[in-house]
């Protein structure tokens, strides 16, 4: 009997003090959606795009820095770049980024892709959305 004590009252000595915590905290990392309402959405989005191969939508995303879309033959030079761009980042997950606002409409976004690739975006607000306007790696 005497045991049935000392048993329960060290399990509720142990649970009590939480001595060992199974698990542990979680922490939430905010979830992020790919959409063109904030700049790291329109790069995850630009990301989605050319990990499904649809390069067309991904060259959509993209504005020169004056806010005009890019000509046709313009889409026709960027397929080849956004191609080999595409081809580094393909299925490799954002590990990490880093915004600098450069303007109220424009930031400079660093992002790192499986903690080894760091590519640079620059994008800018115009009407309601956001474009990449500038990317270098």
């Amino acid at each position: 009997m005497k045991k049935i004590y000392i048993l329960s009252f060290c399990c509720i000595l142990l649970y009590g003090c939480e001595i060992f915590t199974v698990g542990g905290k979680r922490i939430s990392r905010p979830q992020i959606e790919a959409n063109q309402k904030s700049p790291i959405g329109t790069v995850y989005l630009f990301k989605s795009e050319l990990d499904s191969n649809n390069v067309p939508a991904a060259i959509r995303l993209m504005k020169r820095p004056s806010g005009y879309p890019y000509l046709a033959l313009e889409k026709l030079e960027l397929y080849d770049e956004l191609s080999r761009i595409r081809r580094i980042i393909n299925n490799k997950p954002i590990t990490d980024f880093k915004s600098d606002s450069l303007s109220e409409h424009s930031y400079k976004l660093n992002i790192e892709f499986d903690y080894l690739k760091t590519i640079t975006f620059v994008t800018t607000k115009f009407d309601e959305s956001w474009y990449i306007v500038s990317l270098t790696d």
